[in-house]
């Protein structure tokens, strides 16, 4: 909870560091630097439980391969981290805060931070460029925690999976109700709106104890070629015989530690859809089953699979089709307790994302093609389990069409 810039804050640490330590020591990294200041880097909201008093200063908590970790904080921050394991140093001015950082890394070559080279995954690099030129005094190689975040905050366990599943089925049911409510409306020749849509869909979420960072994609016709088009009260288009419809929807349960789902689906007001419209979906839809029978194939096999490499896959697809030139947003997104989450994405094109797709992750496969008088995408969510992906989104694999 944020306040007067600050935080309040009670901390315990969500991380075993035994765990962590035999990590580093796999990946032959020194130790693990987490470094805050304000809330800055989000990830420490993953790994430490924040409330109680105000954190107003610079700390860091450092976890070496090997030994004990050491939190390092201001000494007026001193009853702020009473459960986290380790050393505690204090200081009180700048001297003697690179004093203390220059002893306890001494001796640790290379160190992960929420650091990212050259911005590549901007969803883990939270280390500001002062004190990443600071750290390079002590430190002689700073990598990356990307694998480290991905590994330990971003992985599902049981009940998080659960929160899923049950998110997936509230979304399917959601885009249901929201079509046929669209057909009904339709055969009645009643006006509605994409705001109207959009504002039943949120209230049955809000209503069945779901929320969502923001309001549902309800589009038709050229307004879907832009992915990222919302309704709004003031900005919106009727509904009317003969569009094209789009619908993207997500939600997570309103509980702690709640996991998203996210899915799109895409219908016809009519019952013979354009020509074109029916072969773009033919296509996105063949894009994301072949994104998720190469996952398959490949784990089977037993090989690892990078999430550039399915993005690759999708793309090379679209490409064939003479379409790749309106497929311009990567082919999908991590998913945890943020819609768009801190692991792999399946990125070859925005970012070329080098993470290994592990066992306990959550990510969308969402391919879409854009045109300039309709935009169609399909969205299902994949769960990489120890037996491979697994999607409990259910699939659309036919356009939703209407009897009006």
């Amino acid at each position: 909870m944020r306040k007067n810039g600050g935080y309040f804050m009670e901390s315990s640490i969500k991380i075993r560091i035994a765990e962590v330590q035999n990590y580093l020591r796999e990946a032959e990294i020194d130790g693990w630097l987490i470094y805050d200041f304000l809330g800055l880097n989000r990830v420490s909201h993953e790994i430490f439980t924040f409330t109680g008093h105000l954190i107003t200063r610079r700390w860091f908590y450092f976890i070496p391969s090997q030994g004990e970790p050491t939190l390092i904080l201001h000494k007026i921050e001193t009853v702020n981290f009473p459960k986290v394991p380790g050393k505690v140093r204090c200081y009180a001015g700048w001297q003697e805060l690179f004093s203390i950082l220059k002893q306890v890394l001494e001796g640790h070559a290379r160190v992960a931070m929420e650091y990212s080279p050259q911005n590549a995954i901007p969803t883990v690099s939270f280390v500001d460029a002062g004190t990443f030129e600071l750290l390079k005094e002590f430190i002689p190689e700073i990598v990356s925690s990307a694998n480290l975040i991905q590994y330990f905050t971003c992985r599902l366990n049981e009940d998080q999976l659960q929160s899923h599943k049950r998110a997936a089925q509230i979304l399917h049911e959601a885009q249901k109700d929201a079509f046929e409510f669209i057909e009904k409306k339709l055969q009645h020749n009643e006006p509605l709106t994409e705001y109207d849509v959009q504002q039943r869909i949120m209230k049955r979420l809000h209503d069945q104890g779901f929320t969502s960072h923001s309001d549902a994609i309800v589009a038709v016709n050229d307004n879907a070629s832009n992915p990222h088009y919302a309704p709004t009260q003031q900005n919106f288009r009727p509904i009317q015989k003969g569009d094209c419809i789009l619908i993207d929807l997500w939600a997570k349960e309103k509980k702690p530690g709640a996991i998203y789902g996210d899915i799109t689906w895409v219908g016809y007001a009519g019952q013979t859809p354009p020509e074109q419209y029916v072969e773009i979906w033919e296509i996105v839809r063949e894009a994301r089953d072949l994104a998720v029978e190469f996952l398959r194939t490949n784990h089977a096999a037993g090989k690892v699979t990078h999430g550039f490499e399915v993005d690759e896959k999708v793309r090379q697809f679209i490409d064939s089709k003479g379409y790749g030139t309106y497929f311009f947003h990567r082919t999908g997104h991590s998913i945890d307790q943020d819609d768009h989450g801190k692991g792999v994405n399946i990125d070859s094109f925005e970012t070329r994302d080098l993470r290994e797709i592990v066992p306990g992750l959550l990510f969308s496969i969402e391919p879409g093609i854009y045109l300039e008088t309709f935009g169609v995408r399909t969205e299902i969510d994949v769960y990489y389990s120890e037996e491979g992906p697994q999607v409990f989104t259910p699939q659309q694999n036919e356009l939703v069409l209407m009897n009006v």
